[in-house]
């Protein structure tokens, strides 16, 4: 059998570009732009952490103390009183006494046996007196304010000032949680022995109950006039807490259990604010994890667009540590990636630029003008991607980058970029 010239080039060209495309996660950080800008831009900022628990627990104590002292002023005049409430007693009975006593022996004896009446008297029981036991009320949490704030608290993209400075300031409003209750569940479980199969009743033990810890924010400027404020309706939200389930009861001493609660609330609420308010107003360090697609064939067919690859990978990884290396690696892996996207051929398969490479290296394109903000050039990416028959896979992940760059050139606009 002949074969053909055409044939024989294309089994060629598929021998000489065999390739397959992979795909390797990447995490980065990026400075991201805020939504609100301060104008004229401020570049210090101090933060401090208030609480109301402080404020909450002075007047618990204030009001336990006032009712020991009244307490012990009852206690004393009771103490006082005593010897006169004794003296009265005392007297009243013999008094009484000396009645019964004049009384002949046959009257005594018609009282009591007839009449069913014991008369000699009783002495008047006089309680001693006591001092009432207050307890100490159950103070909410303190916290290292200070501390919290220097942790929790930062304005990325500014320097940590006193002088001329915005205020940063959040209310911690103190934690909240329903009575922790042990509840119960029933389950069905197997068990085989001698080849017998039977099925009883398990009983399991868990904990529940709600919490949350409420916060607020505020945001001054140099006068302090207020530039931004906000309680947040989520931390205002009650949480449910559940354990996991045991066969065994558990302790009915749910202190370190809410004490546990409570720490994990107080670091998630304050980085949730410190995230608001970055994303508001600071340039905030944002991490990022997402995918870069390179060409893996054989004879080193595809050596540019693994080079490419490798420039975006290292301009990425570096573009918060070092920006100005970063920069030189980005721009050459995207001068790369159009200078081979002059090749693409989406119409053939044999093609050293197939349509698979072609819509991995516009991927791996738009990560790097998403890291440039480099909005005008992605947008025509997207329309070229939008024009090719994608999968599933590739159209919701073109969707995300819609959305990426669409809030990119949002905050851009507003910050004058």
């Amino acid at each position: 059998m002949k074969l053909t010239l055409s044939f024989i080039l294309a089994t060629f060209t598929g021998v000489v570009f065999g390739q397959s495309i992979k795909s390797e996660d990447i995490t980065y950080t990026y400075v991201k732009l805020p939504t609100n800008p301060i104008q004229p831009k401020v570049e210090n900022y101090y933060s401090t952490l208030t609480s109301t628990s402080a404020e909450e627990n002075a007047k618990l104590m204030a009001d336990f103390e006032a009712e020991k002292a009244r307490a012990e002023a009852d206690y004393q005049r009771e103490l006082a009183d005593f010897p006169a409430k004794q003296k009265a007693a005392d007297d009243k009975f013999a008094k009484e006494m000396e009645a019964y006593n004049a009384k002949s022996t046959a009257t005594k004896v018609i009282e009591r046996q007839l009449l069913n009446e014991n008369s000699k008297p009783v002495k008047d029981y006089v309680p001693q007196p006591y001092r009432r036991t207050v307890n100490p009320p159950v103070l909410k949490s303190n916290y290292d304010l200070p501390s919290l704030a220097a942790t929790y608290l930062n304005l990325d993209g500014y320097t940590k000032a006193q002088v001329n400075a915005l205020s940063y300031t959040v209310n911690i409003q103190g934690f909240e949680h329903s009575q922790p209750t042990i509840k119960t569940e029933v389950k069905d479980e197997v068990s085989v022995a001698n080849g017998t199969r039977t099925t009883y009743k398990v009983t399991y033990y868990y904990i529940e109950y709600t919490y949350r810890m409420p916060m607020s924010v505020r945001i001054a400027g140099l006068n302090n006039q207020e530039i931004f404020f906000v309680a947040p309706a989520e931390l205002s939200t009650f949480k449910t807490y559940k354990s996991a389930s045991s066969k065994t009861a558990p302790s009915s001493d749910f202190s370190m259990l809410l004490k546990a609660s409570e720490e994990a609330l107080l670091k998630e609420n304050l980085t949730f604010i410190n995230h608001l308010v970055n994303d508001r107003i600071g340039f905030e360090r944002t991490t990022r994890t997402t995918s870069l697609d390179y060409v893996k064939s054989k004879n080193d067919a595809h050596n540019d667009v693994m080079e490419a690859y490798n420039n975006a990978t290292v301009g990425l990884k570096a573009l918060t540590t070092n920006e100005g290396f970063a920069q030189q690696k980005l721009s050459a892996a995207i001068t790369a990636f159009k200078s081979i996207l002059t090749e693409s051929d989406v119409d053939d398969k044999k093609a050293r630029i197939d349509k698979d490479i072609t819509i991995a290296i516009y991927f791996d394109l738009l990560e790097c003008y998403f890291a440039t903000r480099n909005v005008t050039d992605a947008e025509a990416v997207l329309k070229s991607l939008g024009q090719l028959d994608l999968s599933n896979r590739d159209k919701k992940q073109k969707e995300k980058m819609e959305e990426l760059f669409f809030d990119l050139n949002n905050r851009k606009a507003v910050n004058g970029l």
